[in-house]
């Protein structure tokens, strides 16, 4: 729940970090915290978890899954992966995926 000491559970946090970090402006500050109060987009988030569980049978955290896409279309099998991973193990996967491309 916590990031650099702040917790992002709390909607002004998150609006903090959004304003100070992440280019949100103060123009559109009411609209962000009214759109975390309320939830906006949970249902959403909910859905997409399910779609990975199915499609990925993830079951734990942190997973992984990377693939290339073009726009909207996958080119080719993503590959999907549990638990912490060496970045030798992330480098490998990319060097792969960008001479499927090539």
């Amino acid at each position: 729940m916590y990031e650099c000491g702040e917790n992002v559970s709390l909607v002004n946090t998150l609006v903090k970090i959004g304003t100070e970090r992440l280019g949100v402006s103060t123009s559109e500050v009411d609209d962000l915290k009214l759109h975390l109060e309320n939830n906006v987009g949970a249902k959403d988030v909910m859905k997409e978890i399910q779609t990975g569980r199915r499609r990925y049978q993830i079951q734990g955290v942190p997973f992984f899954v990377i693939g290339a896409v073009d726009g909207e279309t996958s080119l080719g099998q993503p590959y999907g992966f549990s638990g912490a991973q060496d970045s030798s193990t992330f480098a490998d996967i990319f060097e792969e995926l960008a001479g499927n491309l090539a």
